[in-house]
């Protein structure tokens, strides 16, 4: 009995001391390679390694094809859900295709290729290529390039709704607000007609012209309006989902008044 003990004891100090040791790698460079983390426990043991990088909860980049590992503790994701130290980019959806997968269902209007590459700072096409083929991504043709939707039909047709108001928009040369040829007189004016308008009015105005622009509205139309770009998202989603009440054009009470009926005697 006192042999197995000898032996059991000594082993549980260096699984602790691993996990200790991984630990501290981490807490001093964030991510690191795999052979980075060999060399620091000066071991090829990679099953060992794996199981306890497990235990502690650990993730990949989905940049670099997957090379940088970090534990789940690390990351500071963005309101995207995206994080990045030191060129490598991390995702709290797990790896590339999975990102692009949320991206595409989340996304306002769909993404092509060259949008989302500009979104994950990753090459996209391959992925969207793979989840089309199985069935798990719409995609359509806009303009000569393809453009990628969620597969479910309701959400799909406000994208595709989206999608075409952007191009048309595009094709009429509709100047946006933010643009450089706005005129001081024309920006006073939109400045003007945005202050008479009550505060429901406002946000629902912001986000429709936040839709107008595409990626990047909320900030430029904040900064023009000089309001919180939450503010914008929040008038652009009830734009899309339809989700606000609509207010009687008339006042209660006010038009031509209602004629009573005389009663029959």
């Amino acid at each position: 009995m006192f042999a197995v003990k000898s032996i059991i004891v000594p082993i549980m100090k260096t699984q602790h001391t691993i996990i200790h040791k991984i630990k501290e790698l981490f807490s001093l460079k964030k991510i690191v390679t795999f052979p980075e983390i060999c060399s620091f426990l000066k071991t090829n043991a990679r099953m060992t390694i794996i199981r306890k990088l497990k235990e502690l909860s650990y993730t990949t980049s989905y940049s670099h094809r997957g090379m940088f590992y970090t534990l789940n503790s690390v990351p500071k994701y963005s309101d995207e859900g995206l994080w990045n130290f030191q060129s490598a980019y991390f995702s709290k959806y797990g790896t590339l295709i999975d990102t692009c997968q949320i991206f595409i269902i989340n996304s306002e209007s769909g993404y092509t290729v060259k949008e989302l590459y500009e979104k994950l700072s990753a090459e996209v096409k391959l992925p969207l290529l793979k989840l089309h083929k199985e069935g798990k991504l719409f995609r359509e043709k806009y303009h000569g390039e393809y453009v990628y939707f969620s597969k479910d039909l309701p959400r799909r047709k406000q994208q595709i709704i989206i999608r075409r108001t952007q191009n048309e928009v595009s094709i009429l040369n509709i100047d946006k607000l933010t643009s450089s040829v706005v005129t001081d007189e024309l920006k006073a004016a939109i400045i003007l007609f945005y202050s008479i308008l009550n505060e429901k009015q406002r946000r629902i105005y912001v986000g429709l012209e936040s839709l107008k622009i595409g990626h990047g509205g909320d900030q430029l139309i904040s900064q023009l309006f000089k309001i919180d770009p939450e503010t914008v998202s929040k008038g652009r989603q009830e734009l899309i989902n339809g989700d606000f009440e609509k207010d009687r054009i008339r006042k209660q009470g006010s038009g031509r008044p209602a004629i009573k009926k005389k009663s029959l005697k």
